[in-house]
């Protein structure tokens, strides 16, 4: 520090003002910097606070905004905020996130939404679960049987796009069920001429001897045919 004052009083009056700025030049660098690092930090590490400054504004896309980041880092500290913005929030756009969001963090307690009593609510869940993967379709065909008739047509029409034979069982239950809407019977059929295998062949067979609906021997018997022409192909 001695050697400083000495070299300081040292210089002539206008290198001292230049000595001054270059200072306050690097002073001013060290500031920059530091404020760089933090909002660097700050927005890679959001914070509890963060989130809720967000999903408390009256702006929908940054309620949106905030749900999504949630979601995405996977905050489980913030999952009953995300179920109470399912239920709450006026936008459905930022239902939707919240939805994507709760799933990626507990997917359990999204499927809970599966049982709400509006239909709303239920659909957002059910986009949000295919959204995170399709495969979850598999939440939805165990409940096959207690959903309405636009449902199970949304939900078969899901499992046709994947094609895939692991569901091939489950559809055929569909097929078999005589209490079941015919339409909802015939497309599960329609499903299995795509994914469908001879290990079908019998229980196919016994549609077609034993249904007392025409329509679903018919369509047992063209299903049947498609798989065989198909295994042929092979």
């Amino acid at each position: 520090m001695k050697k400083v004052n000495q070299f300081y009083k040292g210089l002539s009056q206008k290198n001292k003002i230049i000595f001054w700025i270059c200072v306050a030049i690097i002073v001013l660098s060290f500031f920059v910097i530091g404020r760089t690092i933090y909002r660097a930090t700050v927005s890679k590490n959001p914070t509890l606070e963060n989130y809720a400054k967000q999903i408390r504004s009256k702006d929908p896309s940054q309620r949106e905004a905030g749900v999504y980041t949630i979601g995405l880092y996977r905050v489980n500290e913030m999952v009953d905020t995300l179920e109470n913005i399912i239920k709450q929030d006026p936008e459905i756009k930022v239902k939707r996130v919240a939805a994507w969001s709760l799933g990626r963090i507990d997917i359990n307690r999204l499927v809970r939404f599966l049982d709400s009593q509006d239909k709303g609510i239920k659909e957002i869940a059910m986009d949000a679960l295919i959204k995170l993967d399709k495969n979850n379709v598999s939440y939805l065909m165990e409940r096959f049987g207690n959903e309405d008739l636009e449902t199970k047509k949304k939900i078969i029409d899901i499992v046709d796009s994947l094609k895939k034979p692991e569901f091939n069982d489950k559809l055929l239950e569909i097929a078999e069920n005589q209490k079941e809407d015919m339409q909802i019977r015939i497309a599960s059929l329609d499903v299995l001429k795509k994914t469908g295998t001879m290990e079908l062949e019998g229980r196919l067979n016994a549609i077609f001897y034993n249904d007392p609906e025409i329509q679903m021997k018919e369509a047992a018997k063209q299903t049947l045919e498609f798989i065989k022409n198909k295994e042929k192909k092979k």
